[in-house]
């Protein structure tokens, strides 16, 4: 097939299309990324509507393409009406990995089942850096072991079932304090850290056959010589990392897939955007997830002025055809509709994966398991700054007092309340990167609520979070019981509520390095 296409049907397999619910693109490109994308809310477009749409775009390519989006935690969370996952540290917090394969599995099935045959996911990268505001909870572990067990098997419960998984960001994010939306970040360990940290992690879902990996807009300092205005290429645009060392010492064989291209991590490298792409795509990226507007001209000048060497096109092109032949996607459609033996099995992972992480960190007022009797009435406070987590705040208290409990709600915190009458108060933390831009620090009215907790009484506070797990030691390090939930989630909500009331036992354990607080000594 290879040898049967133009320069031009060459270099349209190289994009990666955006797509909405609004506007059909008839343009013959190699992929189409369609819903949005990780940082918004899921699509209402509707499940039907989302099949038609998706089964347009594949009748009208020439050559089969790849459908994609961010099924980071399963394809609910990119299309309401399937299935929302706990977040991937939950299951990180589980160590369970035939719970791993079947999340991958899932994921596998319900995206096929919207037409859909390639996710970018999983989130590979180590959060070693408490700070770092964009991994978080998006991510399984700070644990180079726990993500070499865990990761190959989220890849090939994927994989075994037609859907094509993207290992990201390489060569690793979670190390910076800093988001690449915003600025480029780097990976400053040591080559022999990295080897031992992100690089094993990477190198574990290359032997796993990985199909695809999108670098991310962050730098190398430790592996990069070559500097531009004094500074280190990110990933997306340094031919040392893709090459070098992606294609070259690690021996990855798949399609190498950018970040996207509007990030701020992404721009200022070049005079602008446009010459930028071209040269990521000299760099060794194989394909441009939401490159500009006349993109595949420039990409075909270049090729036909001898800048771009057509063996660099051919390469990127035969990456690119190789995985969709490995998907089948030349041998027929890719929609496989949902059994009913497949809807039970999304309920049973998505309680599973639930159950199993939420983990106890402390339970020094010895509250579990709770019980209407033992524990009296119970004011919960919620704290975010997204506001639609409110809603999970709300079937907090729903399914507590579903059991029994007297349960008053206090959205803007319980300073100047009189607490005489309550039982236990429940401060119940909600985050998750990029909801909104910025750090995962509480600010303003719910930094406020935070000020006021322990004040009211330390021996009726108790914390759950239902996010970042290093709460318990920023805000928390006094609270008597802790729990972590990881995932501002309904699964986590619920989950959460099963273990409390003794449903089902706290066995979950933390991924992260959160550190020990004198009293537990």
């Amino acid at each position: 097939m290879l040898n049967t296409l133009s320069v031009r049907q060459k270099a349209q397999q190289t994009v990666v299309l955006k797509i909405t619910k609004d506007r059909f693109v008839s343009d013959q490109v190699g992929a189409a990324f369609f819903f949005g994308e990780i940082i918004t809310e899921a699509s209402d477009i509707g499940l039907e509507n989302g099949r038609r749409l998706l089964a347009r775009y594949a009748e009208n390519a020439e050559i089969p393409m790849l459908i994609t989006s961010d099924f980071e935690n399963g394809c609910g969370s990119m299309l309401k009406g399937l299935t929302v996952l706990p977040y991937m540290m939950s299951l990180g917090a589980t160590g369970d990995e035939r719970l791993a394969y079947d999340y991958g599995r899932l994921t596998a099935l319900e995206a096929r089942s919207v037409g859909a045959n390639w996710t970018f996911s999983p989130v590979v990268d180590l959060n070693i850096n408490p700070r770092n505001p964009l991994v978080n909870v998006r991510g399984l572990t700070d644990d180079p072991e726990l993500a070499c067990r865990m990761l190959p098997q989220i890849v090939r419960g994927m994989q075994d079932n037609g859907l094509a998984a993207c290992a990201k960001h390489f060569p690793g994010d979670g190390v910076d304090w800093r988001d690449q939306h915003i600025v480029t970040t780097n990976n400053s360990l040591s080559m022999e850290e990295w080897r031992e940290k992100s690089g094993k992690v990477f190198q574990a879902v290359i032997d796993a056959g990985v199909y695809s990996i999108m670098p991310g807009h962050i730098t190398l300092p430790a592996y990069q010589t070559k500097e531009k205005n004094g500074m280190y290429l990110p990933a997306t645009l340094s031919r040392e990392l893709i090459c070098g060392l992606l294609k070259g010492e690690m021996g990855f064989e798949g399609v190498v897939v950018t970040d996207a291209l509007d990030m701020g991590g992404f721009g200022g490298w070049y005079d602008t955007r446009e010459q930028a792409e071209i040269e990521s795509f000299k760099a060794g990226c194989d394909m441009m997830l939401w490159p500009t507007d006349g993109y595949v001209d420039r990409l075909v000048a270049a090729v036909e002025s001898g800048e771009v060497p057509m063996e660099r096109l051919d390469d990127a092109v035969s990456r690119i055809l190789r995985m969709k032949e490995k998907l089948g996607l030349f041998d027929g459609p890719s929609l496989r509709p949902l059994s009913e033996q497949d809807r039970a099995f999304a309920q049973d992972v998505r309680r599973r994966t639930a159950d199993a992480s939420i983990t106890l960190l402390r339970d020094g007022l010895g509250l579990f398991p709770m019980s209407p009797e033992k524990t009296g009435r119970i004011a919960v406070v919620p704290v975010t700054h997204h506001a639609p987590a409110l809603e999970e705040s709300k079937l907090l208290c729903e399914l507590l007092r579903a059991r029994g409990f007297a349960v008053d709600e206090y959205p803007e915190g319980i300073d100047g309340v009189d607490t005489d009458g309550v039982g236990l108060i429940l401060y119940a933390l909600f985050s998750r990167p990029f909801r909104p831009i910025g750090f995962l620090d509480f600010m303003g009215a719910e930094a406020t609520k935070v000020w006021h907790a322990l004040r009211a009484d330390v021996q009726k506070t108790a914390v759950v979070s239902f996010g970042s797990p290093y709460f318990a030691e920023q805000y928390f390090e006094r609270a008597l019981t802790v729990v972590n939930a990881y995932s501002m989630l309904s699964p986590s909500v619920e989950g959460f509520v099963r273990a409390a009331c003794g449903d089902v036992p706290f066995t979950g354990f933390s991924p992260v390095k959160v550190r020990r607080f004198a009293f537990d000594e």
